[in-house]
């Protein structure tokens, strides 16, 4: 007879599955089987699983449950708070009203594919915001594997949905001096000149101080951004050490960036105590920073109430890239300038919007081949 297998009084086999330590306690449950054999069948197959840690320990614990428990044991210790946040969303309002008491060990790969779909036909959810849901899915489960509380990640035997490619719109450079002029002497002056001229994000506009501005020596200094997470405001470094940059400050935006600083100067000594020096370089009369959203909710006002083409603020960033590109700007250059990690983030994002007909590299052919016959006599 099998070591862990011991004969009861009623002639049948109580098997000992010893799991080991499992949260701080030794762990041994049993079961009794009807005959020597199956109870041999299971304990192997027990062994089996343990040699490649394959085996589930807690069996009851709910598919919400596991994700409560990485949220509270994982993501709030090894995710930035905007990650937390997204996070938290996805779960309360979508996974745990969905699954609800469904127990993990339960939890099949169809289950999940079911959820995708509700997603998209019922609630009317894009395939982009399925794979969001999908990456919150994986990550707890890979967690729970590791936990040894499920055997393998169901999340990893779904089939997706096809991404949606977003492609953003931009000006040309005729429309974008339009907004420049119109913009002029506006609340929005600043945010409009940055975007335009150095490409910056919209946390990066929120987020930049007079201490990173040299007005002097006519350069910014990224170093930090401010986002936001709900209602909580976050302050933080750039995501990458590449978004880490120094920008040379244009005439056109040293004459924007001199006159606002000369009016929160005026404003400081107008308001004095009711003045909030925050010395961020976008804020309200008052000095006071504008919420981080606000800039967005005012650019569309603007282009509605002046009848601009519509597109989004993030998108002076990319009229921004694809003005430099038509100029003759080099990827490379153009990568540099907008933070990108690599040279590949800025491929991925804008050559399909650039040089559309090729025509470029259709025009160096061409040249090539004429130079060629000029020479034959």
């Amino acid at each position: 007879m099998m070591k862990g297998i011991r004969t009861t009084k009623n002639g049948k086999y109580q098997v000992t599955f010893d799991h080991g330590i499992v949260n701080g306690q030794r762990h041994k449950p049993t079961k009794v089987f009807d005959t020597l054999d199956e109870a041999e069948k299971v304990l192997t197959e027990f062994k089996y699983n343990k040699q490649r840690n394959l085996l589930v320990t807690s069996s009851k614990m709910s598919v919400v449950e596991l994700l409560d428990y990485w949220m509270k044991r994982y993501v709030k210790y090894n995710c930035e708070e905007t990650t937390r946040y997204g996070y938290n969303n996805i779960i309360s309002k979508h996974i745990a009203p969905y699954f609800n008491d469904l127990e993990l060990s339960k939890l099949q790969p169809m289950h999940v594919q079911n959820y995708y779909d509700y997603l998209m036909d019922k609630k009317g959810l894009s395939p982009n915001t399925v794979h969001k849901h999908h990456a919150c899915i994986r990550k707890a489960l890979d967690f729970g594997l590791k936990q040894q509380w499920v055997y393998r990640n169901v999340a990893d035997a779904v089939e997706l949905p096809k991404k949606e490619r977003f492609e953003g719109k931009s000006y040309t450079k005729e429309q974008l001096n339009e907004l420049l002029q119109k913009v002029k002497g506006t609340k929005l002056e600043v945010p409009v000149y940055l975007a335009s001229y150095l490409g910056l994000r919209r946390e990066e506009i929120s987020g930049l101080k007079w201490k990173n501005v040299n007005l002097e020596q006519r350069n910014i200094n990224i170093v930090e951004v401010r986002t936001s997470a709900g209602r909580n405001v976050i302050i933080k470094g750039p995501k990458t050490k590449e978004s880490r940059r120094t920008l040379y400050i244009t005439d056109e935006l040293l004459e924007v960036l001199l006159r606002h600083r000369a009016k929160q100067e005026h404003l400081k000594n107008i308001l004095k105590n009711e003045y909030e020096d925050s010395d961020y370089v976008y804020t309200r009369d008052n000095g006071k920073p504008y919420r981080v959203n606000s800039v967005t909710e005012q650019f569309n006002k603007f282009l509605e109430d002046n009848k601009l083409p519509k597109i989004r603020l993030h998108d002076l960033r990319h009229s921004f890239a694809s003005i430099l590109y038509a100029e003759g700007v080099d990827l490379k250059a153009i990568s540099e300038i907008l933070g990108h990690s690599d040279l590949s983030t800025t491929n991925k994002i804008y050559t399909h919007r650039f040089d559309i007909v090729h025509e470029k590299t259709a025009m160096a052919m061409s040249k090539a081949l004429n130079a060629k016959n000029s020479c034959v006599v």
